[in-house]
């Protein structure tokens, strides 16, 4: 797939931060749309944010919305009206379906934030590639998403979990010093590919591997593998919905191996979620800690109440990124598209660049391993798996 290669120069952070509220921000399911004209027509557009608003892995993908408001609550529009609308797909490929083809079968829509989750996001890019829209995921990690079968609409600013499997296992091997890892998934687009590259990274240092399903509550079977291989470091595949009773009953059964997972367990109500048993628990995550000097920590905790959780940055960055294309004169989805795709700039998450398929530059990738102590996710240590 071809991308344009035209470079165009933007500062995330410095520029929208300097200019006082403009353009509306609310939630709007009315009528307005845009004129699909050139860059001289109107400029009164919609953009989408898709993903798990409510339900229990909601605390994984509600930041990054909030992040994409303030950005858009942040920025001067000028002539422009822009209006963020949400979706809530709980994270179901099956209900993101139908809202993907509300959305791109809507004009008004010019952009896409989301999908959040990698199964919606797999169930769905093909819809927005037929309507030319073009995507761009704060969260989604698979890799088949963009190595197997990409589109060119798709973007993200996380890299894919071929690189996050990398860097589990290397932050067993080196920070945990793990020889002997029970390894876990929950059977699903996430979890299991995740997993399958954390085994094949780690080779002869993963001493058993088992799966789980998602819904489940009762990990009995795996605990009893486990006590019998006698583990001394524990990786799981999956989301904070079946981790934190899967962490409960690990620990009730006297199984003090440390416990590392994925950034689907990188939400705010993860320490919660698992409550004592999850002390000490370690999150990988592509999501940088937000620089010490940034007042967007300020401003998120004064609009929402809270510090900047999962991804918040990130869905920052991606509003980012489709107003400075309207801001270039983007007035279709066929220029935002090309403006999306050859666009570099300097966001909150990280120096933001997409590369022929969508993708976050291999000079960019970067993790961070995050500690849960006393019921709060801290930064550790960061991981670069390519090294």
């Amino acid at each position: 797939m071809i991308r344009s290669t035209k470079t165009w120069q933007a500062v995330a952070l410095t520029a929208v931060a300097t200019l006082a509220l403009g353009a509306c921000g609310t939630t709007d399911t009315g009528s307005s749309s845009g004129d699909g004209g050139d860059s001289g027509g109107d400029c009164n557009f919609k953009i989408a944010a898709m993903g798990a608003l409510s339900g229990p892995n909601a605390s994984i993908v509600v930041p990054s919305v909030d992040g994409a408001q303030l950005a858009l609550d942040q920025w001067d529009g000028g002539d422009c009206t822009v209006e963020l609308e949400r979706f809530d797909t709980e994270g179901d490929p099956a209900k993101a379906t139908p809202v993907a083809t509300q959305i791109a079968g809507d004009e008004s829509f010019i952009g896409v934030i989301g999908g959040a989750f990698s199964g919606e996001t797999r169930a769905t890019k093909t819809i927005y590639q037929d309507g030319g829209i073009p995507m761009i995921s704060q969260s989604a990690t698979a890799t088949d998403l963009t190595q197997d079968d990409p589109v060119e609409v798709f973007h993200r600013l996380v890299p894919y979990d071929d690189y996050q499997g990398a860097a589990i296992a290397k932050y067993l091997l080196d920070e945990v010093g793990a020889s002997k890892v029970f390894v876990i998934d929950n059977s699903e687009a996430y979890g299991e590919p995740l997993a399958d590259r954390v085994e094949e990274t780690l080779g002869d240092a993963m001493i058993q591997r088992d799966k789980t399903e998602v819904g489940q509550t009762d990990f009995a079977p795996t605990i009893a593998k486990m006590e019998s291989a006698e583990p001394d470091a524990i990786m799981y595949g999956g989301y904070i919905a079946e981790a934190a009773p899967l962490l409960k009953q690990i620990r009730d059964a006297g199984i003090t191996a440390p416990f590392i997972g994925g950034d689907g367990l990188y939400g705010a109500d993860f320490g919660n979620a698992v409550g004592d048993a999850g002390e000490d628990a370690v999150v990988m995550c592509p999501c940088a800690p937000i620089e010490g000097d940034s007042t967007f920590a300020a401003d998120f905790e004064e609009a929402y109440g809270g510090a900047p959780g999962a991804y918040a940055a990130e869905g920052f960055d991606a509003m980012t990124v489709f107003l400075k294309g309207l801001e270039d004169g983007a007035r279709d989805r066929a220029s935002m598209l090309e403006f999306v795709n050859g666009y570099t700039g300097d966001g909150l998450s990280k120096s933001i660049a997409f590369d022929e398929n969508g993708d976050v530059p291999q000079d960019q990738v970067s993790y961070w391993a995050y500690k849960n102590v006393g019921g709060t996710l801290e930064p550790e240590v960061e991981v670069k798996p390519a090294e």
